[in-house]
């Protein structure tokens, strides 16, 4: 599953970074997260956290490491677990505000015969997810 996601927000990229530098924050934010724990900080700043996803009907629980961390500009997650993949968070200024953008890379792990089945239902869905991610964070600052 690949999907991305761009908006721009009425706040400073600092501020908007702040907020997403808080892994429970994403949970606030994307519909489906059930739980995020943030677990330390590397040495680089980012962040590690333990997650709980939920989609249709199932859980899928591991971990994220922020492998990138660009104060006021990028965060980057590879994440781990039941999901496999990676998160990408970019801040651009822009006037009046910041354009953010969501880039997800990653894989269910479903098994075969479900992956054909709800594969594609599931990218759809994700894409969606993104959109709202999106509108929740603007709503949130």
């Amino acid at each position: 599953m690949n999907a991305s996601a761009t908006t721009v927000i009425d706040r400073p990229p600092v501020a908007v970074f702040e907020y997403m530098d808080v892994p429970e924050n994403q949970a606030r934010i994307s519909p489906r997260l059930a739980s995020v724990e943030t677990t330390g900080t590397l040495d680089t700043g980012g962040k590690r956290a333990t997650y709980t996803y939920r989609l249709f009907g199932l859980s899928f629980e591991g971990e994220v490491r922020g492998v990138e961390h660009r104060p006021s500009e990028r965060i980057v997650f590879e994440m781990t677990g039941d999901i496999d993949g990676r998160i990408e968070w970019t801040f651009e200024p822009v006037d009046g505000g910041t354009e953010v953008t969501y880039t997800a890379a990653y894989d269910l792990g479903l098994p075969p015969l479900l992956d054909r089945l709800l594969g594609p239902l599931a990218d759809r869905f994700n894409r969606r997810e993104l959109e709202a991610t999106l509108r929740n964070l603007a709503e949130r600052l």
